[in-house]
């Protein structure tokens, strides 16, 4: 874990997703980054006027100037936080590409959900933890997280979303005094003509030194979000692993219930991997 990258949706303040970015960089010795992004406008009337096209560009570039100050004092603040390798980083683009680009160079992302700002919602989240390509800690911004990793419950299906987001979660879980493995009966609703053997995630996880205790859930489809919330409040996790789940196999710009459920109504954070 040695570059975390985090969403600054706020050029103004520091959010608590970005405090707990900074404590996570803080315990693994990583650098970060803060991404703020500037998004284009991209819709203009065929009819308008020289004149607003060229308001429209003085208004996108006063944001990006008033963000830009906003660089030295953020690395100031980061520095004092004792991490020494810290940016600034302003794109102007599409939200959605930018973080998938700027992905591409780090190990972790760490975005704030609910936030007080326009930016933040379930679906917007949804749409980054899809297509960005990295791991992903989902802060609630309406709650005061303190990045610390003593108990860490996984939601486990069985599935390949799940597989990624325990093995991206290894440093973590690897940290952690006490890892809840929460599994249910996974049918797979796709038939298909393939045998590939089911990935033994206890094996893996014992290879690695991480001890488990197991919970199992017995519930539908449509309550499985409740369940897995309901047991990492039980244990106490810190943070809930999970895969982020697309609705099916072909539309996977929609989320299933479950994960749905879950980033709606989580109160810890969340570590997911689509």
């Amino acid at each position: 874990m040695r570059d975390i990258l985090v969403y600054a949706s706020n050029y103004s303040t520091f959010t608590p997703s970005m405090r707990y970015a900074a404590e996570v960089a803080k315990q693994f010795d990583a650098a970060l980054n803060a991404l703020y992004v500037q998004e284009p406008v991209t819709i203009v009337p065929s009819y308008a006027a020289m004149e607003l096209l060229a308001e429209i560009r003085k208004f996108t570039d006063e944001q990006i100037a008033a963000a830009s100050l906003q660089r030295d004092k953020f690395r100031a603040w980061a520095s004092g936080l004792g991490i020494e390798s810290n940016e600034w980083t302003i794109i102007e683009a599409s939200t959605r590409q930018a973080v998938a680009e700027t992905c591409n160079w780090h190990d972790l992302l760490v975005l704030g959900l609910r936030g007080e700002t326009e930016w933040g919602g379930v679906a917007q989240v949804g749409e980054i933890l899809l297509t960005c390509g990295a791991p992903c800690i989902v802060v609630p911004e309406d709650r005061s997280s303190v990045a610390k990793f003593r108990t860490i419950a996984i939601a486990w299906n069985g599935r390949q979303e799940s597989a990624r987001a325990v093995h991206a979660a290894l440093p973590f879980l690897r940290r952690a005094e006490r890892v809840v493995l929460i599994h249910g009966e996974t049918v797979d609703p796709f038939i298909t003509f393939t045998r590939i053997p089911p990935f033994d995630v206890e094996a893996y996880l014992a290879q690695h030194g991480v001890k488990i205790e197991k919970r199992l859930i017995d519930v539908s489809d449509d309550k499985a979000g409740e369940a897995l919330l309901a047991i990492a409040g039980e244990v106490h996790a810190d943070v809930l692993v999970m895969g982020a789940y697309g609705r099916t196999r072909f539309s996977e710009w929609f989320f299933g219930g479950a994960t749905r459920y879950v980033l709606e109504q989580a109160t810890i954070p969340l570590f997911m991997r689509h």
